[in-house]
């Protein structure tokens, strides 16, 4: 499920107010307080599979609708949304 967080909170790591990302969940399991669950059309993801999303020591890498990091990129915010719009024209285009 695509979430936005509404207040600073941990999910794998600290996430920011107006941060989107999937969190999923089990059965019967609530989202937490500081996260609120996006519509398709609002999510930003939803345009694409990909997206860029902040690592370690100030790098971004380039992760996928679950939220695990695709084809081992690592480099600035811009690369890594370059990279995650190219790798959602390929998948578009099939």
């Amino acid at each position: 499920m695509q979430v936005r967080a509404k207040e600073r909170g941990f999910h794998g790591c600290l996430r920011n107010p107006g941060d989107e990302f999937a969190m999923p969940l089990k059965e019967g399991e609530k989202l937490p307080g500081w996260v609120e669950a996006l519509d398709e059309e609002e999510s930003e993801s939803a345009q694409g599979q990909y997206h860029a999303a902040r690592s370690a020591a100030g790098k971004f890498v380039v992760k996928d609708a679950t939220g695990h990091p695709v084809d081992g990129f690592s480099g600035t915010k811009a690369e890594a949304e370059a990279e995650a719009a190219r790798l959602n024209a390929e998948s578009a285009q099939g």
